[in-house]
């Protein structure tokens, strides 16, 4: 039987007292020949860190008076009686502000990992209930008025499914939560499964994908986070050149494959360059209010988790070309480790 949480905590506090137990030995054994006090931090640490807030303020007074009973029974000289009082206080003082800020910090990661469930459950489960009535009226033989209204329909509940789940991955990559199912991946049957698959939410059919006839490449990728990230890219494209065409570039640079997703809109004002990969940032020449500035963000962090890395380039009135980079794969190396990072 797995061990409840309340087994698992009683366990940390019986450690977190025996390692305090220790240091304030260790402590009143060498005297004031070593400054140990630093040390008391750790057990403090530990309980606000992975018990609560209660115990952290426990531990933090038990430390104090560790550290006090040490010194006086070993015979600390001090220059005035008055001044082990002043220092235990001012020591209680260190310890109670990292009980009570360890344990602040926290609360709030516990807080987002609640709203992560409600996001990806609460939210998600009505999108799929529109989303399977949506597609129930297409199979009853709708009319082309009706089509038309349930494909917009479907459209937009796949672009809020996107933001939710750009939402989603970048909590958990920032959380360390995120974890990649990488396998061999090669590109060209991969993207002509996935661009049809891409239409319920894409205007795929203003996409032209070059890739090379007389080569075969293969990156170590998790593909549904290839997906997020192709998608979160084509979808810009398509968004700022809404009357051109949109070029997915394929190409094989030694030890790395470059995936380039290339527009004619309005290209990228040069101050907003340096920001587009941030979190939340949205560009002063955004054409509508759509997205929630993840996007971009979750595509880079996700990128990077691969040992990858994305680049943009562009200015007014040119192309704007957006560039992934990831470890190949080849004979041979199917199973070795990603090579370090590619020259800029």
């Amino acid at each position: 039987m797995p061990p409840t949480r309340r087994t698992t905590r009683a366990w940390l506090y019986a450690g977190v007292a025996g390692l305090l137990a220790v240091i304030t030995w260790i402590d009143y054994a060498t005297g004031y020949e070593l400054e140990l006090f630093v040390f008391y931090f750790i057990p403090v640490g530990l309980a606000a860190w992975y018990g609560s807030r209660v115990a952290g303020l426990v531990l933090a007074a038990a430390s104090a008076a560790c550290w006090y009973l040490a010194d006086r029974l070993s015979h600390h000289p001090y220059s005035n009686s008055l001044f082990i009082y002043w220092e235990t206080f001012m020591r209680l003082v260190a310890y109670v502000t990292t009980a009570l800020t360890l344990s602040s910090i926290r609360e709030r990661i516990q807080e987002r990992e609640s709203l992560l469930h409600v996001v990806s459950h609460d939210l998600r489960a009505p999108l799929d209930a529109v989303v399977g009535q949506a597609r129930l009226l297409l199979r009853r033989g709708a009319d082309a008025w009706t089509s038309a209204r349930v494909d917009a329909i479907l459209r937009a509940a796949s672009r809020m499914d996107s933001m939710i789940g750009d939402l989603l991955d970048a909590a958990r990559l920032e959380s360390g939560r995120l974890r990649l199912e990488l396998e061999e991946v090669e590109l060209g049957p991969y993207l002509g499964e996935l661009l049809p698959r891409m239409g319920a939410a894409l205007d795929v059919e203003r996409v032209d994908v070059a890739l090379p006839a007389s080569e075969r490449i293969v990156v170590r990728a998790d593909p549904g986070r290839l997906e997020r990230v192709l998608l979160n890219l084509l979808s810009n494209a398509l968004k700022y050149s809404p009357e051109g065409r949109v070029r997915l570039e394929v190409a094989s640079r030694g030890e790395w494959v470059s995936i380039c997703v290339v527009d004619r809109g309005p290209g990228i004002r040069p101050e907003d360059l340096p920001h587009l990969f941030q979190r939340f940032y949205r560009g002063r020449g955004s054409p509508s209010a759509d997205g929630i500035g993840l996007g971009l963000y979750g595509s880079r962090l996700l990128v990077e988790a691969h040992g990858g890395r994305i680049g943009v380039e562009s200015a007014p009135g040119a192309e704007t070309r957006f560039r992934v980079e990831l470890p190949a794969v080849s004979a041979g190396r199917a199973t070795q480790e990603p090579p370090g990072r590619p020259a800029p």
